[in-house]
């Protein structure tokens, strides 16, 4: 029988809509989750949308997307300081009044994460966040959308859960760091933060004199010229293409355009084009004649026929080609129902079985909680409280405890080192999901070994941002330097018989062994998890790739772009009136790191306790469908089909991006008034007294006079001393960002987001923070993303014992290129 990894952890959650997915996320990997709620139940009870529409608090669909596995408790301030007494993490968001400090008192080994808009200090410690407030003042806001149009947010709220993805991560490195020394510690989450990670890097432009990205409607802009579509409509729908050159990404280009040739739908001076060096020897001005007219043909030819055709024909060919799909083609999705993604859960309260986002990882002898449905409010009280006082009277001979807590605090806290120093991660990932997830590790103390070849170099090592503008070849990327931050460098060219020992050996002397091949691909090297587990059976082996490894569409390669088209994302993201636009670039490689991360650190507590290695598959395209379980939930119960609705929101009003400042500067700040409170406030701000008694639902109604009496207001006014304004007056707001504004933001500055590192080229560079802090455990990076092959020879000789001879034979067999 399969084990669950978390399972002698007990976590209590006392948050709401910002920040119960941390929670649920806990749960999935075998926590018991212990949901505290207020008498009258958090406030995601009461927000829609509700199982048949009508308001409920056991029917909301916000709700029931992330409680699933939770236990709901209502306790007395003292029944949960006894509760608190054996837990061992605590989530809180400010929903419920709580002292961490008296707690951890008590409790030396207690946990405590707070979930918040701007973090739990710096000069926005106290301002207001909504979803759409915190997109704009991320800067990822900035990217979405159409340059004649305001920036879009992604219209299912996104914030706060890669807040709380990035809340579970925290609390997974705390553990690790508690295994080792008993006590617990602080862990500090900004939203801003960890909404600014999905933008890929993309933020950091402005520090390296580099032109900003700009929106481009579903597409990729750069330096201000250089336009690559992605989003093209077909007879029924539309599909998205990754068209980009490029050595990675520049040979499915060629084949895509190839089949546009096919099609007539290609210029002749166009149809032998190589993708791969597109940007060798070309200026600006002639890449973007080709890239326009090429996306010209590729839209002609496309648009004759249906996303279904495209895409069987894309999976024949090997194109990065993918359907943009709604809620309902993912609940429809063969490849979901064959990897047996859904939980189907009866639901008393509408008395019939629903599908709910499942398990977004398989395993070997691990695997992630299959999770029943969600509590009823104050449902668990008497249970737990009863299970909790029984556990202390067993003192010692609680086996859970000791379990959880094999090293007991003793003295005072010590000071922390780098909780995964020790942990050796051999990474064969590439672009951004992989790299992401490792980072993580890399900045806590893991020894992160990037594995590469110059036979098959990394995208973001020759394309994208770059350190100094015009620089160019493998060592000038900024993004480079920044995803990579605090990893090792080791060339190998698995191409080459040779390189399958050195792999083994890595692999024997690794804790983790991290890949994003499709399926197959590692087994016919002799490399697939079973081989490396043959020599060494403590290792944890992972797979990360788009859609896992088995099911219909395990063969099928592809980046972030994909997922997020297949998942739902684009569906979402742009306005109803004009083609999706989808989130920036390779959305769901950002958000599924996250889950990646915690993932590891979870089987590296498991593999601890037991001594059992394990083999995961995960899935991105999975791991992304989480982030929009409200969307799904609302197909699956009461098939409404969430689409793309610009700025507005179905809740609250007003709700929008305004402009403000120069009229020619694309300057915009984002106001959300969640309360009647806040609009009263507001409306007495712009001048508008006479409306500060209308309720949300003639809010709603008026909400295009409401955008008009709040655009005149904003217009020519300084978006800065707007945010401050409306800050002051208790108003959620806050100006778009770019990265112009990102780099200079006070909070971002205080928090040292982009932290400046070394680097052997430019003197330095700078890498970028995740949304969290830990109180005792430092992440700060340290040095930039590594040189080519930088630490080959230390790699070789000091972690698998080669001598001169044995690197002189690699070399001389091609293996270390």
């Amino acid at each position: 029988m399969s084990e669950h990894m978390l399972e002698p952890y007990r976590v209590l959650d006392l948050t709401d809509d910002r920040g119960h997915f941390a929670g649920f996320l806990m749960a999935q990997l075998g926590a018991d989750v212990i949901a505290v709620e207020p008498e009258e139940g958090q406030r995601s009870r009461h927000h829609g949308p509700w199982a048949g529409g009508r308001p409920d608090p056991e029917k909301s669909l916000q709700h029931w997307a992330y409680n699933r596995g939770k236990r709901s408790v209502v306790l007395t301030p003292a029944e949960l300081a006894e509760v608190a007494a054996s837990a061992d993490v605590l989530f809180e968001c400010g929903a419920i009044d709580v002292d961490l400090e008296a707690l951890r008192a008590v409790n030396p080994s207690l946990i405590t994460v707070s979930m918040s808009p701007f973090g739990g200090d710096g000069p926005k410690a106290d301002w207001l966040g909504t979803d759409i407030v915190l997109h704009a003042a991320s800067g990822e806001m900035s990217l979405n959308g159409y340059r004649d149009r305001p920036p879009v947010r992604i219209s299912a709220p996104q914030v706060w859960v890669n807040a709380a993805a990035e809340a579970a991560c925290g609390a997974m490195i705390a553990l690790t760091e508690r295994r080792q020394t008993g006590f617990g510690q602080h862990v500090d989450v900004s939203a801003q933060e960890a909404m600014m990670l999905t933008a890929q890097g993309w933020l950091a432009p402005a520090l390296c004199d580099n032109p900003s990205a700009q929106r481009s409607g579903g597409g990729l802009e750069l330096y201000g010229k250089l336009r690559f579509r992605f989003v093209y409509e077909t007879t029924d729908g539309h599909v998205t293409i990754t068209f980009l050159p490029g050595v990675l990404v520049g040979p499915f280009t060629n084949r895509v355009v190839k089949w546009a040739a096919s099609q007539g739908a290609i210029d002749p001076d166009l149809a032998d084009i190589d993708w791969s060096d597109l940007l060798v020897g070309r200026d600006l001005d002639e890449v973007a004649d080709i890239a326009d007219r090429t996306a010209a043909g590729l839209a002609a030819a496309v648009a004759r026929h249906s996303k279904h055709d495209l895409f069987a024909m894309a999976q024949r060919e090997k194109l990065l080609l993918v359907p943009v799909t709604n809620s309902e083609d993912v609940l429809a999705s063969e490849h979901y129902a064959a990897r047996q993604f859904w939980d189907e859960v009866r639901v008393e309260e509408i008395a019939r079985s629903i599908r709910f986002p499942g398990p977004w990882a398989k395993g070997d002898n691990v695997e992630l909680a299959r999770l029943g449905a969600p509590p009823k409010l104050g449902e668990h009280t008497v249970e737990v409280l009863a299970e909790v006082r029984a556990q202390r009277a067993a003192g010692d001979a609680d086996v859970r405890r000791t379990a959880a807590l094999p090293v007991r605090p003793s003295g005072a806290a010590p000071q922390a080192t780098r909780p995964l120093n020790g942990v050796t991660v051999i990474d064969f990932t590439w672009v951004y999901a992989g790299p992401f997830a490792t980072r993580m590790l890399a900045y806590y103390g893991a020894n992160v070994i990037r594995i590469e070849s110059q036979t098959r170099p990394d995208q973001v090592r020759s394309s994208g941002l770059s350190r100094v503008l015009g620089d160019d070849g493998p060592e000038v990327s900024h993004q480079w330097h920044s995803i990579n931050a605090d990893k090792q460098s080791l060339q190998i060219n698995l191409k080459v018989p040779e390189s399958r020992q050195v792999v083994l050996d890595l692999a024997a002397n690794a804790d983790i062994v991290i890949n994003a091949f499709s399926a197959g691909v590692l087994e016919r090297l002799g490399l697939g998890h079973d081989d490396l587990l043959a020599v060494n059976p403590r290792l944890i082996a992972v797979s990360t790739t788009l859609f896992g490894h088995s099911g219909p569409l395990s063969p099928v390669p592809g980046f972030g772009n994909m997922g997020a088209a297949m998942g739902g994302y684009y569906e979402l993201t742009g306005w109803p009136d004009r083609l999706p636009a989808g989130p920036f670039l390779a959305y769901t490689d950002a958000t599924s790191p996250r889950l990646t991360a915690a993932m590891m650190m979870a089987a590296l507590d498991w593999r601890d306790r037991t001594g059992k290695g394990v083999s995961l598959d995960f899935s991105q395209a999975e791991g992304g469908v989480h982030f929009l379980t409200e969307a799904v939930l609302d197909q699956e119960v009461n098939g409404y089909a969430q689409s793309r609705m610009g700025n507005a929101d179905r809740w609250m009003a007003p709700h929008s991006a305004y402009s403000c400042g120069d009229p020619d500067g694309d300057q915009w700040i984002a106001i959300a008034c969640e309360t009647d409170e806040q609009w009263r406030a507001m409306a007495g701000v712009i001048g508008a007294s006479e409306l500060a008694d209308l309720s949300v639902t003639e809010r709603l109604a008026r909400q295009g006079e409401l955008d008009e009496r709040i655009s005149a207001w904003t217009a020519g006014r300084d978006p800065v001393a707007l945010q401050e304004q409306l800050q002051a007056s208790r108003i959620p707001a806050h100006q778009v960002q770019n990265s112009p504004e990102v780099v200079v933001d006070p909070q971002l500055v205080y928090r040292d987001h982009f932290h400046e590192v070394p680097h052997d080229l430019y003197g330095h560079t700078w890498a970028e923070h995740y949304g969290f802090r830990l109180s005792r455990s430092d992440g700060t990076p340290r040095r930039a993303g590594p040189m080519w092959g930088e630490h080959n020879y230390e790699i070789l000789t000091e972690l698998l014992g080669y001598d001169g001879e044995q690197v002189a034979e690699l070399a001389i067999a091609e293996v270390l290129e």
